[in-house]
Parts: C-alpha cells; sequence; structure tokens
C-alpha cells in the first residue's frame, strides 16, 4: 500500500471496512471479558483516616509538609510484614487460611487485597481492600484501622505527637469491583478500535477483509417487466404440460377450424358466391 495515503481516502477506507472493524473491535472485546473474569471476582471495603498532630508553635508550610511526610510514611507500612502480623493478630474475625502458602506467598497476597491513597499535604488516606467475601474485606478494613490508630507510634518517632483518626467508616460494596469490567471494556473497545484502523491501512485489500459472517447474494432475473429471485421464477408452461395429456392431429385441426358462427350458410350457390 502506498505510504503517502491521503487522509480523506483513509476515511473512505474506513467507510468501505466497516464489517472488519466491528469484527476485530467485537472479538477485542469478548477477549478482554473473558481474560478479565479469569479473575476472581472481589467486593471492596473503602474507609479514610486522618493524621493529626501537634501543632503548636509550627509554622503553616512545616505543618502541611509533615503531614505529607506521614500520609506517605503510613499509606508505605500498611504493606509491610509487621503491620500484616498485626492485622491478623487483632480482635477482628479475619479468616486466616485466604492468606495461604509461604510467608512469602502471604504477603504477595496480602499486597493485592490492601491499596492505599494519600491526598497531598492534607494527612488523609484513603484505604481499599478487596476480597472475594464482603464481609471479610470489612473486617480487614476495620482491623487496618485499628492498628493505625493503636499501633501507629511503631513506625514513628513522635510518639503521642502524632494521632489517626477515622473520617470514614468502612463502606462496602454492592457488587465486585475487581476485575472492572466497565473499565476493562472500555479500554478492550478503543484497543480493538485503534487495531482495526492500523490493520485497514496495512491491509486494504479486499481479500484481507475479516466478517464474522457472510451474507449470501441473491441473484436476480429479468422476468415479465420486473425483477424477480432466480429461485422464484418459473418459465410459463404449455397447457398440455400441466394436464399431462398429448393433443391428437385431429383435435389440432378441429382447434384450427372456424367456429359454427364463423362458417357461411346457405345454398351452393350462396356459397360459391362467398
Amino acid at each position: 500500500m502506498d505510504n503517502n495515503m491521503e487522509f480523506s481516502d483513509f476515511l473512505k477506507l474506513i467507510k468501505t471496512k466497516s464489517g472488519t472493524i466491528f469484527t476485530l473491535v467485537f472479538i477485542t472485546v469478548i477477549l478482554t471479558i473473558a481474560l478479565s473474569l479469569l479473575n476472581p471476582l472481589k467486593y471492596g471495603a473503602t474507609s479514610g483516616v486522618l493524621v493529626v498532630q501537634n501543632t503548636a508553635g509550627s509554622d503553616p508550610y512545616t505543618v502541611s509538609k509533615s503531614n505529607e511526610y506521614l500520609g506517605n510514611l503510613f499509606s508505605r507500612v500498611v504493606y509491610s510484614a509487621s503491620f500484616y502480623d498485626f492485622v491478623l493478630n487483632s480482635p477482628y474475625n479475619i479468616d486466616k487460611n485466604y492468606f495461604t502458602g509461604t510467608y512469602n506467598q502471604q504477603l504477595k497476597a496480602w499486597e493485592k487485597t490492601v491499596k492505599t491513597k494519600t491526598f497531598g499535604d492534607t494527612g488523609i488516606i484513603e484505604i481499599n481492600v478487596y476480597h472475594q467475601n464482603p464481609y471479610q474485606a470489612q473486617q480487614i478494613s476495620l482491623a487496618i484501622n485499628e492498628v493505625l490508630i493503636n499501633n501507629n507510634a511503631y513506625y514513628q518517632g513522635s510518639g503521642q505527637a502524632i494521632k489517626v483518626n477515622v473520617i470514614d467508616q468502612p463502606l462496602v460494596s454492592t457488587y465486585p469491583v475487581k476485575p472492572n469490567l466497565p473499565r476493562n471494556i472500555a479500554l478492550g473497545f478503543i484497543g480493538g478500535l485503534f487495531l482495526s484502523l492500523v490493520y485497514i491501512y496495512i491491509f486494504p485489500e479486499e481479500r484481507h477483509d475479516l466478517k464474522l459472517w457472510t451474507t449470501r447474494k441473491k441473484r436476480k432475473v429479468k422476468a415479465l417487466g420486473k425483477a424477480v429471485k432466480i429461485e422464484d421464477y418459473q418459465p410459463e408452461k404449455n397447457p398440455t404440460e400441466e394436464t399431462g395429456i398429448e393433443e391428437t392431429p385431429a383435435e389440432q385441426n378441429e382447434m384450427d377450424l372456424p367456429s359454427e358462427e364463423e362458417r357461411p350458410s346457405g345454398d351452393m350457390d350462396n356459397i360459391l358466391k362467398f
């Protein structure tokens, strides 16, 4: 294909290759859904905590930078092995059998279970917990908040000057949030559309067209002054072909003779004159 294809020509190509584009987009979206559903469905529990510190005699800039530091610090220690142990040993009803295998494998599963997010220098930390059981997601979320409140001094050197308060209690989703099917489908659609445009650009020839199904073209013939399907067209039959009875030569001659009304009547002279 000519590498110098004009944009207008490419737009025309898109119109003529709509079937190929639809096919590639459809296949990409279906594959995206299938791959997404290979992972177990998980519910989400979201909570929020606020890092509070004694700001007496401190300027606002120092306080904001301190909040940013502490927020980032606590959001990272949540993934640590010691924090994981604190959570499992908390008084909440957590199913420890969910985290199976070696200790290293348990920590990898823990990292997939919890996700944290900070908001700049506000000192606010959003904590998201994902679990196949919504009740377990809630219990783990409550345990994380409890550890941050009661054991935060284990991770910072300011002692009682730093406090963590819960500002949003765990809110459990009604439906599974992982995998995120709406987002994945949207990404699959965009990816399939891009792939299809690249495909028709590289392979514009008709022999490279892709279709989910093929349509049978109906042949038409001109009959009796209008277009009809060739399957419906039947040539006119001779009456003898319909009845299956052949006419004798005498019957054919009789059919050629004029009727009684058309025959001349009268005496022989009149007939001769006629």
